[in-house]
């Protein structure tokens, strides 16, 4: 098939979503399809193709953003223009995870497949409007909705979305590995890989290093302004800060540490700390952590539980808010690391429903 995707993420970038769309395309492209990924023209000043390892090549075009508009002008303007570079006659269906993409592809009658990670608050009022009041995620051009947890289906049934309209399709790792079975270690090395806002637990990180003197603690992640704001307040010498690494040379790096952490608060905002994504987020990293066998050691958000099972696959903190029952934690896992080679083995096999093969056949299947 000639596909087409048509994403608004700047890329390359330190976003999830730029990374997601990058690599499903590749291994839609991967399948045998014909793909073009329709990009704004903003994004890192490197390599696409070596940025994200891309090995299943697929063209990849970029369009002009007019800075000189609002943003939200930008949007309108930018999607519109996507639709009509891309050709849309000669394509047998698109992908997005534009709103405003799927509502000018079903004015046009054009089959396509709309990916929705968020919940509608987090959009503009404009688009809110036509999901709420015109209806237009049960437009028939529309043919199916993919959200990436079961909570997230079930409030896009609460705005009036068809349930047979919508699959949940989980995130999935394009990363592969074989199990290792560790040596006995004289400590551990802990790392966190993304993001860090304050609500993705970066303070808690700090201040388990500075009351656990045996292991190291590693930081993956943000500008080094970013980071240099952080070390300001970091008095613990095991703690060590990297800004974000290319998804290029993440498999080499997870490669190195024994337990990810992901210390979420109650409340997960985005860019420029806003919103809160708690009730819906499935974060990427979670799978490749999987699919590496890493020891996952998380907070107990249940969202997180329709994948994680605590003592089965991972180790979920329920006072995630208590540095000392993290420290308690990770006091009796440093203990006896290898007691938890079963958790990581089961993670690992779990991890392997959740590969990009298996979701392109999935998404493409209509």
């Amino acid at each position: 098939m000639n596909i087409c995707y048509i994403s608004n993420s700047a890329s390359p970038s330190k976003n999830a979503s730029s990374l997601q769309t990058a690599k499903l395309c590749e291994f839609i492209s991967k399948q045998g399809h014909s793909v073009k990924l329709i990009l704004p023209h903003t994004g890192f000043n490197k390599n696409f193709n070596n940025f994200y390892n891309i090995k299943y090549k697929y063209n990849v075009e970029r369009l002009k953003y007019f800075k000189k508009f609002p943003i939200g002008i930008n949007y309108y303007l930018y999607s519109i223009l996507a639709i009509i570079n891309s050709n849309f006659k000669n394509q047998d269906i698109f992908l997005t995870r534009n709103f405003f993409v799927s509502f000018i592809l079903s004015l046009l009658s054009t089959k396509h497949i709309l990916e929705i990670h968020d919940d509608i608050k987090i959009e503009g009022r404009v688009i809110q409007f036509l999901v709420k009041y015109m209806n237009i995620l049960n437009y028939d051009p529309l043919i199916k909705i993919i959200t990436t947890t079961k909570t997230l289906k079930k409030q896009y049934q609460v705005y009036g979305v068809k349930k047979n309209k919508i699959q949940v399709l989980h995130n999935a790792s394009s990363l592969n590995s074989k199990f290792k079975v560790y040596k006995k270690k004289n400590y551990l090395k802990i790392g966190y890989f993304g993001s860090i806002f304050k609500s993705r637990g970066i303070k808690m990180i700090i201040k388990l290093s500075k009351l656990d003197k045996k292991n190291k603690y590693y930081i993956f992640g943000g500008s080094l302004d970013e980071i240099n704001k952080i070390k300001k307040n970091r008095e613990s010498k095991n703690i060590f800060f990297t800004p974000h690494i290319p998804y290029s040379k993440i498999k080499k790096t997870l490669d190195k540490i024994d337990v990810c952490i992901l210390p979420y608060t109650s409340k997960i905002t985005v860019s420029g700390n806003v919103g809160d994504i708690s009730k819906f987020t499935s974060p990427l990293k979670i799978f490749d952590y999987m699919k590496l066998g890493k020891l996952i050691v998380t907070s107990n958000l249940p969202v997180l539980r329709e994948i994680l099972r605590n003592n089965h696959n991972c180790i979920m903190i329920n006072k995630y808010a208590n540095e000392n029952e993290w420290l308690r934690v990770i006091k009796k896992v440093s203990k006896n690391f290898k007691k938890f080679d079963k958790l990581r083995k089961n993670s690992f096999n779990y991890s392997n429903q959740f590969d990009l093969n298996w979701r392109v056949k999935k998404l493409l299947s209509f």
